[in-house]
């Protein structure tokens, strides 16, 4: 691991970056638990989705973001030792994908690689309870630790199970962090190497801070492990990730390092959140917007020059919502001025409501 680098961060002036995807990213989250519900007939399950597909690709949308697992541990494809969200055996994901393939639309599944319950233990984590971050008290906390091996082989072997499964397009690495609550620790086993690890008379301080560099290089290992296997598997497939932008990078609680991770080839494409919103920055909402995607795009530009940026324009989020459908187009606007072609819609469900809109105005169509 690197030692940190200061982030240093664009001012905000126009600047053009090089477009180098064949065609822009355009692409929207969908959560299959509306396909899932083992209350409603499979027929009407196929209909919802027929439903769906065809708003989203009237909407000029030529990718779908559907997540394959959940933050509380569990899948929505069979075969795998995941609990399933839904009817036990019904292939949610692999009938969503099919019907996504037969309209020409690209599949791009999410993965909520580390959550598995939040707050407490869920999914796996009720199988291997020591595979769990702690909180500061020692109390497990519903997030896989990236330090643990066994647990990295299980990931790993989960992610790559879904490629085999439905061979998508892509992977959307969700989750790919640490949470980001203060005095999180490491599994009890990898808290024991750390702790014999420690030097003579280390202060709190430094104790900190070298526990900072351990989680940011547990956090490089898993996705070194999960970039050979897929890249292994299938050396088209891209690869996306999720990230809050440039300021998680060093010295961050969430310690993803993604600067190392582009930089050792195993991204194609980083997806930054655009969750900005007056209820969460005040009037100052957009300025904070663009900076983050002007920081990140420069900080990915300094590691590849053939990364793909994209952001996620958050329809409605737990951070907020947009008021209406023209406020799509600013977001647009803004992100492309910032060297960002691609756009991926959170989430399905919510940009329904402004579909019609969003279809006349043309906001996701290729070349707007």
């Amino acid at each position: 691991m690197k030692p940190p680098r200061k982030v240093v961060c664009l001012s905000l002036v126009l600047l053009s970056f090089p477009i180098l995807a064949a065609e822009p990213f355009s692409g929207v989250y969908i959560h299959p638990s509306e396909f899932s519900d083992s209350g409603v007939a499979p027929e009407a399950r196929e209909a919802l989705m027929d439903a769906v597909l065809d708003g989203v690709q009237a909407c000029g949308i030529t990718t779908v973001i559907p997540y394959a697992t959940t933050t509380s541990g569990k899948a929505y494809w069979p075969g795998t030792v995941v609990e399933m969200d839904g009817e036990a055996g019904w292939d949610t994901l692999g009938i969503f994908a099919g019907k996504a393939r037969a309209r020409g639309l690209k599949v791009m599944p999410s993965v909520c690689v580390l959550a598995a319950g939040h707050d407490a233990p869920a999914g796996i984590l009720k199988e291997h309870p020591d595979w769990a971050l702690r909180d500061g008290k020692g109390s497990p906390l519903g997030w896989i630790s990236p330090a643990n091996a066994e647990a990295r082989a299980w990931i790993t072997a989960l992610v790559l199970s879904l490629v085999k499964h439905i061979e998508p397009d892509g992977i959307m690495l969700d989750y790919m962090r640490f949470p980001s609550q203060g005095g999180v620790v490491l599994d009890p086993a990898a808290m024991a190497v750390f702790d014999a690890a420690a030097p003579e008379k280390e202060d709190g301080a430094a104790r900190k801070a070298r526990l900072q560099r351990t989680k940011e290089a547990a956090l490089t290992s898993l996705m070194t492990d999960l970039g050979k296997a897929l890249r292994a598997h299938d050396p088209k497939l891209r690869i996306g990730l999720y990230t809050w932008g440039a300021n998680v990078t060093s010295g961050h609680a969430i310690a993803q390092c993604w600067p190392d991770w582009l930089r050792a080839g195993y991204l194609d494409l980083l997806n930054v959140s655009g969750y900005c919103y007056r209820d969460n920055y005040g009037e100052a909402y957009l300025e904070v917007f663009e900076k983050r995607l002007r920081d990140a795009a420069e900080l990915a530009r300094r590691e590849s020059d053939t990364v793909e940026l994209t952001f996620a324009l958050g329809v409605k989020t737990s951070h907020g919502a947009l008021p209406s459908a023209a406020e799509m187009g600013t977001y647009l606007d803004i992100a492309r001025r910032a060297g960002y072609p691609g756009v991926a819609a959170f989430a399905w469900r919510s940009l329904a409501a402004f579909a019609d809109e969003a279809a006349e105005a043309g906001y996701f169509r290729l070349g707007r």
